[in-house]
């Protein structure tokens, strides 16, 4: 075969095997294109402006982006922005839509899971995180917090433990988010507020035996008002073994209240979370005749989008005077949501490794069919092997949808305050002034006031 031919019968061949490719990506390889987040931009640029109601006019505008296998995605979005805009109501309706679909995926036969093994991981249903789904009761609680309606609040922040319990029992008690310390915090004050304070211990200790855990694996420490908190009502309660252990402990000295008082919890929501980034395993191996043999495995890693050392300087005035608190640490959402998808790192291996074996050996196929058709030439071989694996390697896409309003931590202060008005004002460290109001509150009362600030 003259020079000419050979380029002749290669141009012919690369030609077939890009038509082939294409074919391949569609039918075998099944590219699952990821949902277009080009709007995001929008949002992202919005949530620093804190314009959130207008974030949530942008995603509500692009709804038929997500698609119907990210509509659990779309009510996330939908109901934590309107949270952020004070629309707490409408807020809370589309995080119940998003909870009613997660629950029906979750119940799904394992059958239609397996079906991810043949084809990209975006065609599925997006049914959320193991931290996602639990932190939609998160905010459908402090949104039920905030209007005043404990018990609906309480509801839902029970839901938080049966739902961390039922994970544990599925990771067999090896996961990291087995307890969120946060929401159980949360809880100790209204059942505080409520006069229940036998349950407002039980909780405040459970979220003190949380921020153990949370300590060690996020670097979040106890807050100190929550140690507070436990010597207060182990004191009111007459647990003395556990007030003298606390006391102790905290160097904290328990003295009787002189009085029902109002409970101030400010709440700020600070920075944006993470991210997903997808993260490819890939080795290719060339053989004698010219074949390059690939094998590819895409899987999702969360990435910390930056976030300065913000903090919030909360100053309280009334007729007793002014007090001045430093806002700590409550969640580090960016942390948790990192170890969560850690802990479920070998079943995304073993799905996105299963599924790169077939279309591995699908190409296999191709290429020693390409093979028989070029009599043995090294560089139609090498020419036809690497279209090939172009198109597997284009094909192998891990699944990036995340909940990306969430914010990077949750940062708290809890002030126990005789009735009366106050002026409050929360200032972040940057100067910029978050919340200016007057407050009134009553004996026995908590006031939550929720703070966005998504910079």
């Amino acid at each position: 075969m003259s020079p000419l031919s050979q380029r002749r019968g290669n141009a012919s061949l690369a030609g077939r095997l890009c038509r082939g490719g294409v074919i391949l990506s569609v039918s075998i390889f099944i590219s699952g294109c990821a949902m277009s987040a080009g709007f995001y931009r929008n949002v992202d640029a919005d949530l620093t402006a804190g314009q959130y109601a207008r974030a949530a006019d942008v995603v509500r505008e692009n709804k038929a982006k997500f698609g119907k296998n990210s509509s659990v995605l779309y009510n996330l979005e939908m109901g934590l922005l309107l949270h952020y805009a004070g629309n707490y109501a409408e807020s809370t309706r589309h995080f119940a839509a998003g909870e009613r679909e997660m629950d029906e995926l979750y119940t799904k036969s394992i059958s239609k899971i397996t079906g991810s093994f043949v084809i990209n991981d975006n065609e599925l249903p997006y049914q959320g995180e193991d931290f996602e789904k639990v932190y939609v009761n998160l905010f459908m609680a402090l949104n039920y917090a905030e209007l005043g309606k404990t018990e609906d609040a309480l509801v839902e922040a029970r839901k938080v433990d049966l739902k961390l319990n039922e994970y544990s029992r599925e990771y067999g008690g090896k996961n990291s988010f087995r307890q969120d310390a946060f929401i159980r915090y949360v809880m100790g004050v209204l059942y505080e507020a409520d006069g229940d304070i036998n349950n407002a211990f039980i909780s405040y200790h459970q979220a003190y035996e949380g921020y153990k855990a949370y300590d060690s694996l996020y670097s979040t420490a106890c807050p100190s008002f929550l140690k507070s908190s436990l010597v207060r009502t182990a004191g009111e309660l007459g647990f003395s073994d556990r007030l003298e252990r606390y006391q102790d402990e905290f160097g904290i000295d328990y003295s009787r209240s002189d009085g029902a008082k109002g409970n101030l919890l400010i709440i700020v929501y600070s920075g944006k979370g993470p991210i997903k980034e997808e993260f490819k395993l890939r080795v290719s191996i060339p053989d004698t005749s010219g074949v390059v043999h690939s094998f590819v495995v895409a899987v999702p890693k969360f990435q910390a989008r930056q976030k300065g050392t913000t903090s919030y300087r909360v100053s309280i005035s009334g007729s007793g005077g002014e007090i001045r608190e430093m806002t700590q640490v409550g969640e580090n959402v960016n942390r948790i949501a990192e170890k969560d998808l850690d802990d479920r790192l070998s079943l995304i291996y073993l799905k996105a490794g299963g599924r790169a074996l077939l279309k591995f050996l699908a190409a296999e196929k191709l290429k020693e069919e390409a093979k028989k058709k070029t009599n043995g030439s090294y560089l139609s071989n090498l020419l036809s092997s690497t279209l090939i694996d172009a198109a597997y390697d284009a094909s192998e896409q891990a699944d990036l949808r995340t909940w990306r309003t969430l914010p990077h931590d949750i940062q708290i202060e809890q002030v126990l305050l005789p009735a009366g008005t106050y002026s409050v004002e929360v200032d972040a460290s940057d100067g910029t002034q978050l919340m200016a109001e007057r407050v009134d509150i009553s004996a026995g009362q908590v006031i939550v006031k929720l703070i966005p600030d998504l910079k």
